[in-house]
Order: C-alpha cells, then structure tokens, then sequence
C-alpha cells in the first residue's frame, strides 16, 4: 500500500512549550512507523476494497454465527508464514441498534497432529482500539502487522486450533463491549461451523484477551450463558482489563501522552450507542479532530492526539455529560452478568489505567456469585510489562482446562513461537538462543489469590 503523510487539525490546546515539542516529535515518529510499514510489510487489499468484506443482502435470514461466505488465507508475521493453514469465515450477527450485521473471523489449525483425543479452540480477542478497519486482525494477519500473533502462535505450538474475531462491528466502535461480546460468540459459532476446520459441538473452547482484547473476553463471557449456551467454554483467560471506565473519569482529563487511545474510545462508543449525541457538543476544533481520527489505529491515535484533553473540545464540562455518555459507558461496565466457567484473571497492581481496584470488586463479585476464579495480581511490572509476563500462566491455565497440561519442555520455551517458522520450516536456533540469553528465568513473578 503506498504511503501517504496523514494532516492533522492545528492543535491550539497545546499550551507549553515542551508538549508542543514533544507532538511534534511523535508526529515525526508516526510518519517514520508508517514509512517502514509500507516498506516491509506484505501488500494486500484493505478491507474497503475487498468484495469479500461486503455485507450481504438479505441477513435477516441467516442465524446469528451463521457462516455466510469462506476463504483460505495466508497468515504472517511481516513476509513471514506460519507454520497452519488458515480460513477466514463471514457470518452473521448484530449490531448495536439490533440489526443484523455481518462479521469476519480468521480460524487457524496447527499443521501438526494434537497430542490429546479432541482438538480444542482458543478464542484469542486481539486488543483492537481502533477505529478503522485496517486493524481488524483480518487484515493485520495477512497484511504481517498484528502485534500479537505470537501469543496466537504459542497456542498453535501447543496443537490448539484458534479464531480471532474483528469484533467492533462494520462501524469500528471500539469500546462497544455488548457489540464485541456478540461479534465474538458468534465468531466461534461460524469457526465450529466451517467445515474446513473439523470441529464439532463437543470442541473444548478457551478465551483468552489482554488489556482490550481482555474487555471482549469477559464480556462474551459474561453474556454467553445467555447469548450461546450450546457453546462448550471450558476456560477463561483475561488480563488487564478496565471494568468501569466511570470511576475512572480523569483518564479523559489527563492530559498525558497516552491520551490518544481514550480520545479513541469516546469516539468509539459514541458509534456503538446511538443515543449518544458527541457530534453535537464538539466545538469546531472538535469536529476536526474527530473527523480526522475516523479511521485511525491505536498507534496512530496515540502519536497523533498526545497531551489531549477531551473538555478542551466539548461544549459540556466533561465526557459524562455528553448525551447519553454516561448510560453508553454503564453498560459497557463489566459485572452485570455471571459467568458460567473457570477463569483466570490477572493483572499488574501498579496499573492506574485500569485500576487494580476495580479489578479487585469485580473478582470478589464474581466469586460470590459461585464462579471458579484464579486471581492473580502482579507487583512487579506495569501494564505492557504484565501483557509478557502473564502468558506462561495463562498457557498453563489454559491447557489445564483443555486436558493438555503444559510439558516442562514447552513450559521452558514458551516464548520460542516469537520467531516464526517459514511454511517450509525454518526454526530459527540462533535468534531463539539469543532470546533465551536475554529473557534469563522464565518464572513470572507476582502475587497469587487462589480460587
């Protein structure tokens, strides 16, 4: 894809000399990320111009997870193969107004033979915060630019079969947690439902999710006794994860260079709900900006929108008093139904954003109400910090409850998928050696609360 230098709205709200500087330099960094993408990176059709991503006539007559359209696909990581085949799945399910909408899965099987008597599916939810299709994992899969496909490949080298959903809905409403809970259960559906793949109703099924891909996980979980009962979930995973961005309203305000990616999410669940009215408090700069964020990634959200605060834009003194905000973000609040299976809940005591707090309120709620959780709180590392060192146990929970326990041999190497094999199976000893120098103990450290 030929790049093309993206133009911002003059930021007026940049009232210091050092942050004006600072925008500026990350402006630069983006310009030099997305010159390097289009370098490296394997060409493919975006979604928009993809006939494969057109929505159907006649939904309504479909099932939600229904599959409506197949096709096999080349999965990488930059020009790199994996070692699985791969199909993508359209299907049917619902947005957030009701109507029926149409949603794509990628479903990935291991070349190799499953050591265990049934294949097990994990349901791995991608941390997608964004706003535009070109981060939907469909297409960052095959484009070779989704960050977490190692996590994915590690489950691979494990025999485990896996589907990742673009769960924000044809509008991209990151955020949206009830919308991403049903693209997500209905993307298992259609991956049971693809013949290719050799699944049946008895395929144990794990979740697994980190930071807003965790968002999704206990979302869907939460909604599946209700939504998909005749699906087999046998285990949850989900770290870092915000419960109830209401008791959080400073994370709006505050002004930091993170502060693009909650800027995102407003815009995001503004798409989501339709009784939210942002567009009619947005001061002109407002409007602006917001257009010109329309079909940014997280990355370019956060190069683009540092130092950002959202009452310097808005008509209203603050986010939750934009027109029906506060109910959208209420809904979206984890906690407001039971799952049915064992979970695993992680996450780093350090993290302001999502506070550990609120983390804390929803496991002793969900314990109460009878659900089987693991609770484990990291004190060491932040939040990107604990996205690396949750994954040993979360593998191990994981493959537990699939009745494939993690060897010691696996256990050691359990970062060794990050250097990916070629579709004719090159290992990469050297890089691997030189990775295990680095990582030195595999134990991730942290503070345990038994289930």
């Amino acid at each position: 894809m030929k790049y093309q230098q993206r133009v911002l709205p003059r930021r007026t709200d940049l009232t210091s000399r050092r942050e004006r500087f600072a925008a500026k330099i990350m402006l630069r960094g983006l310009d030099l990320y997305e010159r390097l993408r289009s370098r490296l990176l394997v060409e493919v059709p975006p979604p928009t111009d993809d006939p494969f991503y057109c929505m159907p006539e006649n939904l309504e007559a479909f099932r939600p997870g229904e599959v409506l359209d197949a096709r096999p696909v080349e999965v990488r990581g930059f020009r790199r193969l994996i070692n699985a085949d791969a199909w993508q799945v359209k299907f049917r399910s619902t947005d957030s107004s009701g109507a029926a909408a149409s949603g794509v899965a990628t479903v990935m099987i291991p070349r190799g033979p499953f050591d265990g008597s049934v294949r097990p599916l994990l349901s791995y939810q991608c941390a997608i915060d964004s706003l535009g299709a070109t981060a939907d994992p469909s297409y960052t899969l095959r484009h070779g630019d989704q960050q977490e496909l190692p996590l994915m490949v590690l489950a691979l080298r494990r025999g485990w079969a896996v589907v990742t959903t673009d769960f924000t809905g044809p509008q991209h409403a990151f955020g949206a947690l009830p919308l991403a809970a049903r693209f997500v259960l209905d993307g298992i559906r259609a991956a049971l439902a693809n013949e290719a793949a050799g699944f049946d109703a008895a395929t144990p099924i794990g979740l697994w999710g980190y930071s807003g891909g965790a968002q999704a996980t206990l979302f869907a979980a939460e909604q599946q006794p209700a939504y998909a009962p005749e699906l087999n979930i046998v285990g949850v995973a989900a770290g870092g994860a915000g419960v109830d961005l209401i008791s959080s309203p400073e994370m709006f305000e505050d002004g930091g260079l993170l502060s693009g990616a909650p800027f995102g999410g407003v815009i995001g669940v503004s798409r989501g709900f339709p009784d939210v009215d942002l567009l009619g408090v947005l001061t002109p700069q407002g409007q602006a900006m917001v257009a010109s964020a329309a079909e940014m990634t997280v990355v370019q959200l956060i190069l683009s929108f540092p130092f950002l605060r959202w009452s310097d834009y808005l008509t209203v003194p603050g986010v939750l008093e934009v027109p029906g905000m506060r109910a959208a973000i209420a809904a979206t609040r984890l906690g407001q139904a039971t799952p049915t299976t064992s979970m695993y809940v992680y996450h780093a005591v350090h993290d302001q954003y999502p506070a550990i707090a609120d983390v804390d309120k929803l496991v002793e709620k969900y314990r109460r109400e009878g659900v089987d959780v693991t609770y484990r709180r990291f004190r060491f590392g932040g939040h990107l910090i604990v996205m690396l060192t949750g994954v040993p146990s979360s593998l191990r929970f994981l493959g537990e409850r699939f009745g494939s326990p993690i060897s010691d041999r696996r256990r050691s190497a359990w970062w060794s998928p990050i250097v990916l094999r070629s579709r004719h199976g090159g290992s990469g000893r050297r890089g691997r050696r030189r990775w295990r120098s680095r990582c030195g103990s595999r134990h991730d450290a942290g503070e345990d609360r038994g289930s």
